[in-house]
């Protein structure tokens, strides 16, 4: 727990457990201020029970009883220590339990005056500042409609307004239906990784039942109180409908269409959050008949400009940073991988960032026919997570077919397909694309040395079936074969 902590909530929990309101328990400050000394990775061999017992008791024998709870009255000092500052980054919950606090006690006079406040502070154009997700503040907005309607009401004050007792369900409403339209993203993308029948799960069931008509009155009666309300909704209707129907380009589309066109509306938070879903809609299309690729990067270049990829310091995930490299270089966006590792590898984590670095050069140097310092960069890299190691797997095939390396690429085949086998954490599409670009490169392999038309006729088709991307490396690999057949 205490290894969660960075080092300005480690002063903080320190300043915490000596409050008195806290924690009355002399013998716990000494025991954090014994440990501490350790941080950050707290594995010193001096970091044992009896050592440190000497320290807090030095002139009594060690007692496993009293050390055992003076360990655990500083864990629950540390989990209460991450309830406040969860708490305290929470506004909306923060602003509904404040009401209720005041609604309790009947403090009348600064319950009107923090209503008010709430009420100037919420009912704005757009979400963009904010910090919190759109169907909490819906959900949260609704309770605190209705404790100002039960205090109007106990305290026989006319304020309570048509626009109240209206908004109070109408916001109920909305936040279940975009929880709804949200976990329904989540149970689809279970069910995919584990293959687990949506028929068997209620959200899935409920959502899939409901009439399409009712949502769409829904919305029309919506619009008629709140545009804002309105397009908010509109985007996450049209994402549960990509989803639904998840082969259908036209439901995807209208999707990415409204996202872009309301992406002011939303906090960072729910533009993270919908790009995330946009990119599973795009995943179950079919790939002939759209460009996946230049989508995603499209999905990582809208989330970039937005600011959606930044933390709320406006730092940045190492895992956001890859992605969006990975995207760049799939999309054969190489100026971009350029601009984006300039503008902001110092955002993402000291520790990441020569690694970050590597895999952009190692992609670079692809995109420059460079193919021995990728599979150098590669060969030296190690891997922090089991979906960038398949990726450069991925890439180290094509590396090698480039370089001619048919008996290395034949070992590194077959370990693929075991490595594959045995990792239960990678989703079954992901599995299926690697098994896919394995079995491609093996069949350019085949036809590079021995060609055969009807062979090369019937990968062409089979490429052409799944990619719409005629630039794709596949495609242009193809095409080289074929080239120099036509002109030996």
């Amino acid at each position: 727990m205490l290894r969660s902590f960075d080092k300005d909530e480690l002063i903080l929990f320190e300043d915490f457990l000596k409050s008195p309101y806290h924690n009355k328990n002399n013998n716990v400050i000494k025991l954090f201020t014994s440990i501490k000394k350790y941080y950050p990775d707290f594995d010193n061999e001096n970091l044992n029970k009896e050592i440190l017992w000497k320290t807090l008791y030095p002139e009594k024998e060690y007692n496993y009883g009293v050390m055992k709870n003076l360990i655990h009255e500083l864990s629950k000092l540390g989990m209460k220590f991450i309830v406040i500052e969860e708490f305290e980054g929470n506004v909306l919950e923060k602003d509904t339990i404040l009401l209720n606090g005041l609604n309790n006690r009947n403090i009348i006079k600064l319950f009107k005056v923090k209503m008010n406040e709430i009420e100037r502070n919420y009912n704005k154009d757009t979400f963009k500042k904010e910090y919190f997700f759109v169907n909490d503040f819906y959900s949260e907005y609704s309770k605190m409609k209705w404790i100002k309607i039960y205090h109007c009401k106990a305290n026989n004050i006319d304020a309570v307004t048509e626009n109240d007792v209206i908004s109070s369900s109408a916001m109920f409403i909305y936040s279940f239906l975009i929880y709804l339209f949200k976990y329904y993203n989540n149970v689809l993308s279970d069910s995919n990784d584990k293959n687990i029948p949506l028929d068997k799960n209620v959200l899935a069931v409920f959502l899939t039942e409901i009439s399409s008509e009712i949502i769409d009155r829904l919305l029309e009666v919506v619009k008629q109180h709140s545009e804002r309300d309105y397009k908010v909704l509109t985007v996450y209707r049209n994402m549960s409908l990509s989803q639904i129907n998840k082969k259908s380009i036209e439901h995807y589309l209208e999707f990415k269409k409204t996202l872009k066109e309301n992406i002011g509306i939303f906090s960072k938070w729910d533009v993270k959050d919908l790009s995330i879903c946009l990119s599973n809609s795009l995943n179950n299309l079919d790939a002939s008949a759209i460009d996946i690729d230049k989508e995603c990067f499209e999905i990582s270049d809208t989330l970039l400009s937005s600011s959606g990829i930044f933390n709320r310091d406006g730092t940045m995930t190492a895992a956001d940073f890859n992605l969006y490299l990975w995207r760049a270089f799939n999309a054969n966006r190489y100026d971009a991988i350029v601009t984006f590792v300039n503008n902001f590898i110092e955002k993402i984590p000291a520790e990441m960032r020569e690694y970050s670095l590597n895999i952009s050069e190692a992609y670079i140097s692809f995109g420059k026919k460079d193919f021995g310092k990728t599979l150098e960069i590669i060969s030296k890299s190690d891997h922090p997570t089991f979906i960038s190691k398949v990726r450069f797997k991925q890439l180290k095939a094509k590396c090698l077919y480039e370089l001619d390396e048919f008996e290395l690429f034949e070992s590194e085949y077959k370990a693929i397909y075991h490595f594959l086998k045995n990792n239960k954490s990678l989703s079954s599409k992901f599995k299926d694309d690697t098994r896919m670009i394995f079995d491609l490169t093996k069949k350019l392999f085949r036809l590079r040395q021995g060609f055969s038309q009807y062979e090369s006729a019937k990968l062409k088709k089979e490429i052409t079936q799944l990619y719409l991307n005629k630039s794709n490396w596949f495609a242009l690999k193809l095409n080289e074969l074929l080239l120099k057949r036509e002109i030996k």
